[in-house]
């Protein structure tokens, strides 16, 4: 008699109080796993891997085999944390070294198939925002003006805020891998070697100085592996009795120096992980101790991938900080907010007829909100001059630092600005995957539409109706004679009708 086959589990469904945050860091990868609960953060999991991917540039700025693999490797084990987690709730991020790594495209690429999720790349200006969110969150209620410092791998950030509230970001070409890899070859450490470190800790600082210090604050707080590394030195020695002081990391200083080496040292609380960056990140702190005259410092347990959970609920149930982020952009080049809200208002409706046929839904991205975050922004770069102000528009977008956008979706808008009118470039969608590239272009079409559409800056709403056949033939309908009443609208489709026909698509008109 034959076995009977038992029934197959019915997979569960994803849990939606379930949030995660990854940081690629310089020096190492962290998960954190999370449950909202009545709007808090209750901590399920963390994990953290010592990648070490700036240590594995080469020469010409490439990530070597050995630490792209490892990197690899560490994040297909983050992939198994976060199967039953909902996609929107998870967000992975990329900083110093992935923003100049040569191949970190590829990188990313092999990362999204192994991950499960597509890794954005922020700027130094983002990461500092995210981490002071994170730190913040870990503090009591309070009108005190906070410091916050967080040491990674390539750089450095220095935030002035209250509450919630950032008021300054620094982000500086410091970390504890760079410095510890170009001020100690081969981790040997004497004293003109640690001077020199941190003179060059001070040069970097010194442009930064005087703002921060005009800014003022009444708390310094650290948030980093290495600073609660030698927070936890100093406290286990003996050497402070609270936070983080000068006198103390001298004390820290002058030990490494005698041991002749971070691997040779022995002392209570110096953990083998920390050893190949504590020299590079004791001159970095040292260094912002003395230029910004620094007495004491407190150690955060928050950090960024705290503050990415935080912004995922803020995203979520709250204020999304990229709106307020377009509204300023609107306010600083003048945009014309009444015709770009016309050209927003048309996108979307032919966005809601487009969005099946052509399948316009992303894991990744928010395929909607970029189309009209684009078609607010698109004329921005008018403000510079109207004559070639699309490309204006496009280089304003993807080198603003612009709270709460990563890099991926600055170039995607960027494009989209860049492609708004004129002739039509492909090219710029050449970095993205197949789907991505294909709705990027699908995005631009209707983005190119209801600009036509509204070229005559009346503020009629034309209400057109879509039909798409066959995924390349987009037909416009319009009621009555509208198009026969707008002649400029109708000779500016009809040129659009060949602009498209050069990448493939057919526009007729009715």
């Amino acid at each position: 008699m034959s076995k009977q086959t038992q029934p197959s589990e019915p997979e569960s469904e994803p849990d939606q109080s379930l949030y995660a945050a990854i940081d690629l860091g310089s020096n190492s990868f962290h998960i954190i796993i999370a449950r909202e609960v009545h709007g808090q953060m209750q901590v399920v999991d963390k994990h953290k891997e010592m990648v070490r991917l700036r240590s594995g540039l080469d020469k010409d700025g490439k990530l070597t085999d050995k630490s792209f693999q490892q990197g690899i490797e560490c994040l297909e084990r983050f992939g198994q944390l976060i199967k039953g987690i909902p996609a929107q709730n998870v967000r992975a991020v990329g900083t110093n070294t992935l923003r100049n790594a040569r191949n970190s495209h590829a990188f990313l690429m092999q990362a999204k198939q192994v991950l499960g999720h597509t890794i954005k790349i922020i700027s130094g200006q983002e990461e500092a925002r995210l981490i002071y969110l994170g730190v913040a969150h870990g503090l009591a209620a309070s009108d005190e003006q906070r410091l916050v410092m967080d040491i990674g791998g390539g750089s450095t950030e220095y935030i002035i805020g209250k509450g919630f509230e950032n008021s300054h970001l620094t982000s500086t070409e410091m970390g504890c891998v760079s410095i510890t890899q170009n001020c100690f070859p081969k981790g040997k450490v004497n004293a003109e070697r640690m001077n020199f470190a941190i003179s060059q800790c001070r040069q970097i600082l010194r442009p930064h100085r005087i703002q921060l210090k005009n800014l003022n604050w009444d708390t310094a707080i650290g948030a980093s592996g290495t600073i609660k590394s030698i927070g936890q030195i100093l406290e286990l020695n003996g050497w402070s009795e609270s936070g983080i002081t000068l006198p103390g990391m001298e004390k820290l200083a002058a030990a490494l120096i005698e041991a002749e080496s971070a691997e040779s040292l022995k002392l209570e609380g110096l953990k083998d992980e920390r050893r190949p960056v504590l020299a590079g990140g004791l001159a970095i702190l040292m260094a912002t101790f003395m230029e910004l005259n620094i007495e004491q410092m407190q150690v955060s347990a928050n950090a960024l991938r705290e503050g990415l959970v935080f912004d995922t609920l803020g995203r979520l149930y709250a204020e999304d900080v990229r709106e307020v982020s377009v509204s300023a952009m609107q306010q600083w080049m003048r945009v014309d907010t009444q015709q770009a809200t016309h050209v927003a208002k048309t996108a979307k409706a032919l966005f809601k007829q487009a969005h099946n046929t052509w399948k316009l839904r992303s894991t990744d991205y928010d395929l909607k909100r970029l189309l009209k975050w684009a078609s607010m922004l698109h004329e921005c770069g008018i403000a510079i001059s109207y004559r070639r102000y699309r490309h204006h528009s496009a280089y304003l977008i993807e080198q603003a630092d612009m709270p709460g956008f990563d890099q991926q979706e600055k170039q995607m808008l960027s494009a989209m600005m860049l492609n708004h009118r004129g002739k039509f470039n492909s090219a710029v969608y050449g970095d993205l995957d197949e789907t991505t590239a294909e709705q990027q272009i699908y995005l631009t079409v209707l983005l190119r539409l209801a600009v036509r559409i509204h070229r005559g800056r009346d503020f009629e709403q034309a209400d057109p109706l879509l039909h798409i056949e066959n995924k390349n033939h987009i037909h416009l309908e319009f009621e009555d004679n509208w198009l026969q009443d707008h002649p400029l609208t109708r000779m500016d489709l009809e040129i659009e009708a060949k602009r498209l026909n050069a990448i493939g698509l057919k526009l007729s008109l009715e």
